[in-house]
């Protein structure tokens, strides 16, 4: 092959070939961060979100759960679990999962993301909502009087009030009437 004399020729090739191997180190770097986002439990439940694979979740309770994951975070997921039953479930909370259905990743799905355990909540609890709400093995069910970042307030069916600290909280179940609540 004979050598480029031309300058703004060796330029024009030299510029192709630095935008080239900058592409390649790019594209390299967006799989090794891929592969390692994958290896994590949030990068496996996005998967399954994205494939609206149904789940058998175990937690460290000992409690399964079964649904489609809808929402998937580092704080917890959302879980639609009936047709009438939304679970929240703290990614800490998580031991063990896996796919009940076949699973198909064509890259067209994209889960919806929350970034803490007290944003998913306030993302999806009303005031006057029904839960139910998993602290370690106990078991609470009332209806949301309020709700910070840091609280959780319930009626209980006996006229009671329960005060939950949010970060303490492992599961919440909503019951919504009338089918799956679509924010």
């Amino acid at each position: 092959m004979d050598a480029v004399t031309d300058p703004a020729l060796r330029q024009l090739l030299d510029s192709a070939r630095s935008a080239d191997s900058s592409r390649s180190r790019a594209g390299f770097g967006a799989l090794h961060r891929h592969r390692g986002e994958d290896a994590t439990l949030i990068g496996l439940l996005a998967n399954l979100a994205e494939c609206n694979a149904f789940v058998a979740l175990t937690t460290k309770n000992g409690s399964e759960r079964r649904g489609t994951i809808i929402t998937v975070g580092p704080g917890g997921i959302e879980l639609a679990t009936s047709s009438s039953v939304t679970t929240l479930v703290r990614t800490s909370s998580i031991s063990s999962v896996r796919s009940a259905t076949r699973l198909h990743l064509d890259g067209d799905g994209a889960p919806q993301t929350s970034h803490s355990w007290p944003t998913l909540l306030a993302s999806r609890i009303d005031r006057d909502d029904r839960l139910s709400v998993a602290i370690s093995n106990n078991h609470i069910s009332g209806t949301v009087r309020s709700l910070s970042r840091s609280l959780l307030v319930l009626t209980t069916p006996d006229s009671g009030v329960f005060y939950a600290v949010v970060d303490a909280i492992d599961e919440v179940s909503i019951s919504v009437p009338g089918g799956i609540r679509h924010d």
